[in-house]
């Protein structure tokens, strides 16, 4: 279960990608690299923290956050190499691939244009993003993520034959058809990572 919800929050991580690129670029100070360079010549501690401003804290966040993205992104591709399903074929399914939009334009989007200049809205910004963190995970919506949909992902809704018909939410990479046959992974009771084998 541990693993399960750590795994959602690297999903939320992950979808917030664009947020933290765009981020990135409006908090963009040179100032930033001119403190730093003094910093490793005097040494002087104090005197390059007193140089630090909201939006370099917003840069250095955001700059750690991609990385962390990179980093999770190469971790669910390898992790995933062993532990598929037998071969199952799947009906009803329905393309749910409007999800990825959805959480764009109601979570990310309205981040984007935050202004990083102040501690104001520096927390502001801190506290929505865990917040929407908080309601991504409890509410099993991780599968609604548009780096995934740049990806290539698409998220369906199907029953799964497999000793037993259960209905699941299926992310896959391709086009899934009724009929299609499939080997999936769960990541929790409802959702599944699935790839098409025909």
């Amino acid at each position: 279960m541990r693993k399960r919800t750590s795994l959602k929050y690297a999903l939320y991580i992950l979808s917030l990608w664009l947020l933290f690129i765009s981020l990135f670029i409006m908090s963009y100070d040179k100032n930033l690299f001119v403190s730093f360079s003094r910093y490793l010549y005097n040494k002087d501690t104090i005197l390059f923290l007193s140089k630090i401003t909201p939006k370099n804290i917003v840069f250095i966040s955001s700059f750690v956050m991609i990385i962390a993205g990179f980093l999770i992104f190469f971790y669910l591709l390898f992790s995933f190499n062993s532990g598929w399903s037998v071969a199952c074929t799947v009906s009803e399914v329905k393309n749910e691939s409007h999800e990825h939009l959805e959480f764009l334009t109601t979570y990310v989007m309205p981040l984007v244009f935050t202004d990083v200049n102040s501690k104001r809205t520096m927390l502001n910004l801190l506290i929505m993003i865990v917040a929407i963190g908080m309601i991504y995970v409890k509410t099993n919506r991780f599968y609604s993520n548009p780096s995934l949909a740049l990806l290539g992902f698409r998220i369906y809704r199907a029953k799964i034959n497999d000793r037993g018909i259960k209905e699941f939410v299926i992310i896959c990479h391709g086009d899934i058809d009724n009929g299609s046959t499939i080997k999936y992974i769960k990541l929790d009771n409802n959702t599944c990572l699935a790839k098409i084998t025909q």
